[in-house]
């Protein structure tokens, strides 16, 4: 699986700029996916959402589906991204078990579903997938390290105000020397709740 991911970017990412407008319910190619991902708590706590004129409009009806889908291991990274996102401070009860957050495989690791998932709605401008596809090309993780393009989504993610993102950020611009943009993505996240800022490692200067 590692070749696929680089190879989809490179060919997708201009064709999928052209929908990055669209309402995120459009975005989906629900035949891609089994039965099973679309009839999980996952799924029908993301149809909540997009309920919405904003992306955490309806974070209160989706998050009973979101703690279900945690009990579900081919859904349970997707629903701990969400449930980390639906909430008004960084869940790091959940986070913990997320093998995207920390960059390694954890008891659950990413259903193919999952993966798939994530492809598709980065590009369709939705910030948890954003986050979790920067990530995972920042880290190398599941797919082939590539610094610029985990960037790249991480600061789509991080301008939707995802607080995961916007650490991920600053941490990713620091290790390129670029401390006063990394000083300034730190500080809008704090801002926004985040509080726990693990591995965070900025030089004096950024954080005054």
């Amino acid at each position: 699986m590692k070749w696929l991911l680089p190879l989809f970017i490179a060919t997708s990412t201009v064709s999928c700029s052209d929908e990055i407008d669209q309402p995120l319910a459009d975005c989906p190619t629900l035949q891609n996916y089994s039965e099973a991902f679309l009839n999980s708590d996952f799924y029908e706590g993301w149809r909540h959402l997009q309920r919405g004129s904003y992306p955490r409009e309806h974070c209160q009806a989706a998050t009973p589906y979101f703690l279900e889908g945690v009990e579900n291991d081919a859904v349970f990274e997707l629903s701990t991204l969400y449930l980390d996102f639906c909430s008004e401070t960084p869940n790091v009860d959940a986070l913990n078990h997320s093998s995207i957050y920390h960059s390694k495989r954890l008891t659950n690791g990413i259903d193919y579903d999952e993966f798939k998932w994530v492809l598709d709605l980065a590009l369709c401008n939705s910030p948890v997938e954003q986050y979790a596809l920067g990530k995972m090309l920042h880290d190398g993780f599941v797919t082939d390290q590539d610094t610029e393009k985990g960037i790249y989504f991480l600061s789509l993610a991080a301008h939707q105000d995802h607080i995961q993102a916007q650490v991920a950020l600053a941490n990713a611009l620091v290790e390129i020397d670029e401390h006063d943009i990394a000083a300034r993505w730190l500080q809008k996240a704090r801002s926004h709740g985040g509080q726990t800022f693990a591995g965070l490692n900025l030089s004096p200067n950024t954080t005054k």
